[in-house]
């Protein structure tokens, strides 16, 4: 990394938090493909922060999608835990309390849970 702030953000006891990209580059790896509106020639996974053993797949039209999504994502679900949003999605945390604001699938196509 160019400011060699990685060790410094995931040593850090502050609370670390991204949004859309900023969210999915936290992963430890996160699948960059055609499939989900990159534009790219062929799919390829690529190594993010790393905060930890996760990847995220955010803003996408599960309802519509779910079967394509689990295709494309079999592969590195066998080797991390992958948490995918439907598009409009939030997460709130007050104090204790974590709300879900939409559905977020947990570790598909293995799992196949909703957690929110």
């Amino acid at each position: 990394m160019e400011y060699e702030l990685l060790a410094s953000i995931k040593e850090s006891r502050a609370v670390v938090m991204g949004a859309s990209a900023g969210a999915i580059n936290m992963s430890a790896k996160w699948l960059c493909s055609k499939t989900f509106g990159y534009e790219v020639e062929k799919s390829s996974v690529y190594n993010g922060i790393g905060l930890d053993n996760f990847s995220v797949l955010s803003h996408f039209d599960l309802e519509n999608n779910i079967a394509l999504v689990q295709s494309e994502l079999s592969l590195l679900s066998e080797e991390i835990n992958i948490y995918a949003s439907n598009k409009d999605c939030a997460v709130r945390v007050k104090g204790d309390k974590i709300d879900v604001l939409c559905t977020v699938f947990f570790n598909f196509p293995l799992k196949d849970s909703e957690i929110g």
